[in-house]
């Protein structure tokens, strides 16, 4: 008897996968003309997971209308353009296979958190004439993780750590400070070099000697730091920090910085979106870093972190990428499922191209709203934070956010 039940599940498993075949097929029999949805079927094309590479290399509208009606199948919903139902199958594909922020140092959350906000041994430390605390040894980590994930994987953006998520509910030039990078866009500025023989900063040997509180490449003016932006990276609850004189009109009183950062389009599927968490490991860990030895922070503000979170300064160094992929379109009838999978061929970091300069984050924003990619708001939001390298703009900045303190000046 129960041999006889177990053939008859059987039997009616059979069934009901054969129906379940069935009904697919006779679902979108009239749209799949040129595939035939009863048995696994795949094609690929070499280009961006994105709405208009893929129009650009499938042109075949038959093909189009059978993947929405398969994906709604799939899915159970009712989409009826090709655009969002790649759109939607790019974003799995993308997120299906990403390294982890965490396995770059595989030191912890605290390490992570302090590195970016300009603490913690890479930071700190520098090389001593007896051979410890060599940068290149004690963040070798980031060499291999360079060459052998950050040029063929997704890397995520961080949000385990505070600088890039720091939710401080404050109204920062117009937009509420919420998770994550508001005005979509970060940046770094290191204060000091610890790594000599680089070509990059003025640390020498002796180490003991000519690598003590040794200075980047000068490439940008401090203007101001509201430490209530940062409070909870920086650990600084209130207050701010001036870096520019009013009175004689003096600017670049600090001393030599260098800043560096990346921007991103709304659309998440382009590829400085995709690639953000990417751009943020070469801008901080790789190229300035361990290349550079480029660390520490502004006084007050993390050394990297979501623009409406930093300092305000003049202007910052801007990268992109440049991504080589292959996308393959899968149906499987065992599962009735549709899927995208990219393999990544390539990542290459590029000096960003802007509107009027190239190299520059501000002009990369203005480009990107040039071209309909990033809102006119937010780029307007980062003009406020990167103010100009004009004679005046530093001190203009800073005067006009002492108004919002009821600090006047009095001549």
């Amino acid at each position: 008897m129960p041999s006889n039940m177990n053939r008859n599940t059987l039997a009616l498993l059979v069934v009901q996968v054969s129906s379940l075949l069935i009904s697919t097929h006779a679902a979108c029999e009239a749209e799949c003309t040129t595939k035939d949805a009863t048995n696994d079927f795949s094609f690929q094309y070499t280009g961006r997971c994105t709405p208009d590479t893929f129009n650009d290399k499938i042109t075949n509208t038959e093909t189009h209308e059978c993947l929405v009606c398969l994906y709604n199948v799939d899915k159970a919903v009712s989409l009826t353009s090709i655009d969002s139902v790649v759109q939607s199958l790019c974003e799995d594909a993308y997120a299906a296979d990403v390294f982890s922020y965490t396995d770059i140092a595989r030191k912890g959350a605290q390490f992570d958190n302090e590195y970016y906000s300009g603490g913690g041994e890479w930071n700190y430390e520098v090389q001593t004439a007896s051979g410890e605390d060599v940068l290149a040894y004690d963040a070798s980590r980031v060499d291999d993780v360079y060459y052998y994930e950050a040029q063929r994987k997704v890397i995520e953006f961080p949000e385990h750590i505070e600088s890039f998520n720091p939710h401080t509910g404050k109204v920062i030039n117009g937009f509420e400070d919420l998770d994550g990078c508001d005005y979509n866009a970060a940046y770094c500025c290191f204060a000091q070099d610890r790594q000599a023989n680089d070509n990059n900063g003025n640390c020498n040997t002796p180490y003991d000697y000519n690598c003590v509180d040794k200075d980047p490449a000068d490439n940008a003016n401090i203007c101001y730091v509201d430490h209530t932006r940062s409070a909870r990276s920086s650990h600084v609850d209130s207050g701010f920090s001036i870096f520019g004189d009013l009175k004689t009109g003096k600017e670049n009183i600090e001393g030599p910085v260098h800043c560096h950062g990346f921007t991103w389009p709304d659309n998440a599927l382009h590829q400085d979106n995709v690639y953000k968490g990417n751009l943020l490991f070469y801008v901080s860990m790789y190229d300035h870093m361990t290349q550079r030895g480029y660390v520490r922070n502004i006084p007050g503000s993390p050394m990297c972190a979501c623009a409406e979170n930093m300092a305000v300064v003049t202007r910052a160094d801007c990268t992109q990428v440049q991504v080589d992929e292959k996308v393959t379109f899968r149906w499987t009838v065992a599962d009735s499922s549709l899927e995208a999978v990219v393999y990544i061929d390539d990542i290459d970091y590029n000096a960003c191209t802007g509107l009027d300069a190239n190299n520059n984050l501000l002009e990369r924003a203005r480009k990107l709203e040039d071209i309909g990619a990033l809102a006119e708001e937010k780029v307007t939001a980062i003009e406020e934070i990167l103010v100009g390298s004009t004679a005046g703009k530093c001190n203009a900045a800073i005067e006009t956010f002492l108004g919002t303190k009821n600090v006047s000046r009095i001549d």
